[in-house]
């Protein structure tokens, strides 16, 4: 599916570029059961296609993305609010990215991320989605749904 690998494609070079961390696509299933997710970030789109992505991710991660993104030490304090903010900036980054491989020639609307913690349930239209499960770092598993409609 074109969205899928657009997804992908955006994922691996904003963690790679942005995070400075490596994804590989398969079951989180291999490394805990079920996923210990404490943070969903979520973001609407319209355009082309619409819907919502909504990405899970383990504390470790999320807090590893937010001090990757904000240029922090690992020893350096993670203030309240910011691994949040930082998790709704890298769903507003991929999404983008996302669309902007999907289809160059087309705008599209992006609505203002969403970040909570817990696993929230996958937020959007009813229609199609697609879900693509892996494994950040060799370590810690992460998830992304996509529900949509084109």
């Amino acid at each position: 599916m074109e969205l899928q690998s657009s997804l992908i494609t955006a994922f691996e070079e904003i963690l790679d570029k942005m995070a400075f961390m490596v994804f590989e696509t398969g079951s989180a299933a291999q490394l805990e059961s079920p996923a210990p997710f404490e943070y969903t970030s979520q973001i609407a789109f319209e355009g082309k296609i619409t819907g919502t992505l909504n990405l899970y991710f383990t504390r470790c991660t999320a807090e590893a993305i937010a001090r990757n993104l904000m240029g922090l030490r690992d020893g350096d304090e993670l203030y309240k609010g910011t691994v949040e903010d930082a998790l709704g900036e890298f769903a507003n980054i991929l999404m983008g990215r996302t669309l902007s491989l999907l289809d160059p020639d087309t705008a599209f609307d992006l609505h203002l991320p969403v970040t909570g913690q817990g696993k929230l349930p996958a937020a959007g239209l009813a229609g199609q989605t697609l879900a693509v499960e892996g494994i950040l770092d060799e370590a810690e598993p992460c998830l992304m749904i996509v529900k949509f409609q084109s």
